[in-house]
């Protein structure tokens, strides 16, 4: 418990520096700076039109996506020559595509641009599917990217992959995962193509020495992920602080041709080969202060890396688990939020009012509460779409501090959800992940 309240200070105290500022960006996209399209207007989509239109317009800097958007065949959209610009998701904001053919497969693609926030979308494939078709998302020769509170999830071919000289790429907060079956079968020849981010299309890509300068932190490979998280040629790519425990990995982290990486503070857990090394041809994985857990196969690195030019805040390994777990993926209320925590509930934490513990939960959760009087108290739930899950306490709480156990989640389905605590004096929402 104590290990949570640590992290929980470590949050809040990142959000209430930057409540009245844009988020700030870290590691290599802080070269130059990342801010997107800053203050301009939003364009809010909630259709495929609205969102192809906007995304085509040089015009329109900050897109907010509202809502679940389902592709068409052949619907991938490339953002081209553009720069200064954000696509933002509202909470619960999701792009679909089913297309399973290579040529019209894929999501989003930025290509030649720079200065480009993309943050608290989900990203959904049509599941693994092996014929050299597209990715949920492909950066491509761009410059001064930030991606940030997304999740990915079954795509056709890679997850997020990078390519063709893309440099000073910061991914924070981003979850990558596989929910739906590999389907077998296809031309490429691989039955289980559940290989999440490739960075650098291949040996012969002389285009990305001395590029492909990437920053992962706080990111989570998680369920169904078998290959590359990443797999990385020619870049320095520092990866700090993720968390990694799909069950089916065949490995974890590939150092590629000419690949620099520098793997530091991150937690593996019952994962296969967290580092692999091609014999011979990388040029440097180093291995400082991870935390491996249940692990097998290969776990070493090699070589002394590249040193960070910039200054970035780091946490404990042994922390990196609960942190990720708290925090990693689209999981904000509003785009305007920098970490899992929303700004009410820094505000009802820092005057001790209210907490639900522990976060993550599973079975049971407990409230602890302050009052200045005798009332009533209901707790609500809802998933992050604002679905209902139901009431899973209603009681009286007594003038000064209480503590409420073993309330009942078991009903509760898996996933961020929102607990609202409400009052006769006014309400409270906490996220927590229920497991």
């Amino acid at each position: 418990m104590k290990r949570i309240f640590l992290i929980l200070t470590f949050l809040t105290s990142a959000i209430i520096t930057h409540l009245n500022a844009q988020c700030p960006v870290s590691g290599w996209a802080s070269t130059n700076g990342v801010t997107g399209g800053g203050s301009a207007t939003p364009t809010v989509v909630t259709t495929y039109a609205e969102l192809r239109a906007a995304v085509n317009s040089t015009s329109v800097k900050v897109i907010h996506v509202s809502g679940q958007i389902t592709f068409p065949a052949a619907g991938r959209l490339t953002l081209n020559n553009q720069t200064n610009k954000s696509i933002l998701g509202l909470a619960g904001a999701r792009l679909i595509s089913t297309d399973l053919t290579a040529g019209g497969s894929g999501i989003l693609t930025l290509k030649s641009s720079s200065n480009i926030l993309i943050k608290n979308i989900t990203f959904e494939g049509p599941g693994a599917y092996d014929v050299d078709g597209n990715d949920n998302m492909t950066i491509d020769n761009c410059t001064n990217i930030w991606v940030d509170h997304c999740t990915f999830q079954d795509a056709l071919d890679g997850n997020l992959d990078i390519k063709n000289a893309s440099d000073l790429i910061t991914i924070t907060w981003t979850k990558f995962e596989y929910l739906k079956a590999p389907i077998p079968g296809g031309s490429g020849g691989s039955n289980d193509h559940r290989f999440s981010n490739l960075f650098g299309s291949g040996d012969d890509a002389t285009q990305d020495e001395g590029k492909l300068r990437i920053t992962m932190q706080y990111c989570w490979w998680a369920n169904g992920v078998r290959e590359r998280m990443p797999r990385v040629r020619y870049g320095k790519v520092h990866l700090l602080n993720n968390y990694f425990n799909s069950s089916v990995s065949n490995y974890c982290i590939y150092a590629g041709y000419k690949a620099d990486l520098l793997i530091e503070g991150n937690y593996f857990e019952g994962v296969k080969n967290p580092i692999r090394l091609e014999t011979g041809n990388f040029t440097a994985a180093q291995s400082v202060d991870n935390t491996f857990v249940g692990t097998s196969g290969t776990a070493v690195g090699s070589g002394t890396a590249f040193t960070p030019p910039y200054s970035i805040n780091k946490i404990a390994s042994q922390d990196v688990k609960q942190t990720v777990m708290t925090g990693a993926g689209a999981v904000l209320l509003q785009p305007t939020d920098c970490v899992f925590l929303a700004t009410n509930e820094i505000n009802s934490k820092s005057k001790s009012e209210f907490l639900l513990f522990p976060n993550p939960a599973s079975e049971e959760i407990s409230l602890k509460a302050f009052s200045e009087n005798n009332q009533l108290v209901k707790i609500n739930v809802t998933d992050i779409s604002g679905k209902s899950e139901g009431t899973i306490y209603q009681g009286n709480i007594n003038k000064g501090n209480n503590t409420i156990h073993s309330i009942s989640i078991k009903k509760l389905s898996k996933g961020v959800k929102l607990f609202e605590v409400k009052t006769d004096k006014g309400s409270y929402t906490q996220k927590v992940i229920v497991k």
